[in-house]
C-alpha cells in the first residue's frame, strides 16, 4: 500500500495537489473580506471560500485489500487531529485499488478554536504559526497508519 498526502485530485483519483510533511499554504487575503474578523470567521473563510482540504491518497496492490467493497468501506476509518480536536474525514472516494480521504481544514480549526476559547477573539494569521496535523487511518487488513504533517497558512504576497 502506498500513502500520499494529497489536498486535491481529479476524477481518476490522481493527485493534482501533492503535499509534503511540511507545507506553506498561501491564501488570497482579498477573498477574506470580513471586517474585524474573529478566529471563527477565519475558520468559515477556510471552509466556504478557500476550501482548504488536507487529504490523503492510498493505493493498494490488491482490490479492496482482498475484502468485498462493502466490508472494506464499513471497516475503513480516517481521522484528522489538531490540538485536542479529532474529526472523522468528511470526504471519502473509493475505487477498488485507490481511495482518497479529505477533511475541511476550516471545520477542524473552528472546533479547536472553540476548545481553546479563542473563536470570538480578533484574528491574526501570524498567531496561528505551525499547524501540526495528525492523520490517523484505519485500513482493513493493515495496522493503523499515523502520519504527521505541518501546515503554515500565509497570505499570498
Amino acid at each position: 500500500m502506498s500513502f500520499q498526502f494529497c489536498d486535491n485530485f481529479n476524477d481518476a483519483l490522481e493527485c493534482t495537489e501533492p503535499k509534503t510533511e511540511n507545507d506553506i499554504v498561501f491564501l488570497e487575503k482579498t477573498k477574506f473580506q470580513k471586517e474585524n474578523p474573529s478566529y471563527e470567521d477565519f475558520g468559515n473563510f477556510l471552509y466556504f471560500t478557500a476550501r482548504e482540504t488536507p487529504g490523503i491518497r492510498l493505493e493498494f496492490a490488491k482490490s479492496w485489500n482482498g475484502l468485498s467493497s462493502d466490508a472494506f468501506k464499513l471497516e475503513y476509518h480516517a481521522y484528522l487531529l489538531y490540538g485536542s480536536s479529532k474529526e472523522r474525514m468528511e470526504g471519502n472516494v473509493f475505487q477498488p485499488n485507490v481511495l482518497i480521504s479529505f477533511h475541511y481544514l476550516g471545520a477542524l480549526l473552528k472546533e479547536e478554536f472553540r476548545h481553546t476559547g479563542i473563536a470570538d477573539k480578533p484574528f491574526q494569521i501570524e498567531s496561528l504559526g505551525e499547524i501540526p496535523l495528525t492523520y490517523l487511518v484505519k485500513v482493513p487488513g493493515h495496522t493503523p497508519i499515523t502520519k504527521q504533517r505541518i501546515v503554515r497558512l500565509q497570505w499570498k504576497p
